[in-house]
């Protein structure tokens, strides 16, 4: 192993979320709270995003999927709003598909989601462009976790963060998968990286594994992916890794 993938997973270590079970029991503390709201109609609630995929960062957000009945009434928008005017008492701010809430320790995304008749996929609502996505969670977990590519996801969020871009988890998490294949050296798969964001990264069209109809990279704008170009390029021209991570 050379020194610069020893530089990059030691900065991996120390900003990685540790391995408690903190998320776990805000999972378990929302639920009742949940459950007042939606009644019989809640069939689960369980944790998604980048904690049960092992690529959260220290202070991450806390990703909740609140799985509805299909026979759940109104529309999607409707129980949207609804759970955003039930949890106004915890700082409730309506998102693009979540509503996110201040509790105890965490910022917490709730997203409101119905479940297909007879599958595991649901339907969730997008505020930010007033329609509605099919997906299934559970699958995005399992493909992002067996990819081999954690620590290089891990190493892209901590330089998202380093350069202040909205850069959406899923999204960088198809963009490292799409560039990358494991086994070959965390330094060297990040060089890669930081090339296809550069190059090919604005005109690449990313979707969904579970639904190809869900197109994941249409959630940046040109402008938005062009910012992450530009950082990218600027990267590989740095002196040291430490300029980069």
């Amino acid at each position: 192993m050379i020194n610069a993938d020893l530089y990059l997973l030691a900065v991996i270590g120390r900003e990685r979320a540790g391995d408690d079970d903190a998320p776990y029991r805000v999972r378990r503390q929302m639920e009742p709270l949940l459950r007042a709201w939606a009644g019989a109609r809640l069939e689960a609630v369980t944790l998604s995003g980048s904690y049960p995929k092992a690529t959260a960062l220290r202070g991450s957000d806390v990703d909740l999927l609140v799985s509805l009945a299909p026979e759940t009434p109104g529309s999607l928008a409707e129980v949207h709003a609804g759970l955003a005017a039930h949890f106004r008492d915890y700082a409730a701010r309506p998102r693009n598909v979540s509503v996110r809430v201040q509790f105890q320790w965490a910022s917490v995304d709730l997203v409101p989601a119905r479940r297909r008749a007879g599958s595991t996929v649901h339907t969730l609502w997008q505020m930010r462009y007033g329609t509605w996505l099919q997906t299934d969670v559970g699958e995005q977990i399992r493909y992002v976790r067996s990819s081999g590519l954690l620590d290089e996801i891990l190493a892209l969020k901590i330089w998202r963060r380093r350069n202040v871009l909205r850069f959406p988890s899923f999204l960088l998490e198809l963009a490292v998968l799409r560039a990358l294949r494991p086994g070959r050296g965390v330094s060297r798969s990040f060089l890669e990286m930081l090339e296809f964001l550069a190059s090919e990264f604005v005109g690449a069209r990313l979707v969904d594994p579970v639904n190809s109809n869900n197109v994941v990279s249409d959630a940046l704008t040109v402008e938005e992916k062009s910012r992450i170009a530009g950082a990218a390029e600027m990267s590989l021209r740095a002196a040291s890794w430490a300029e980069i991570l």
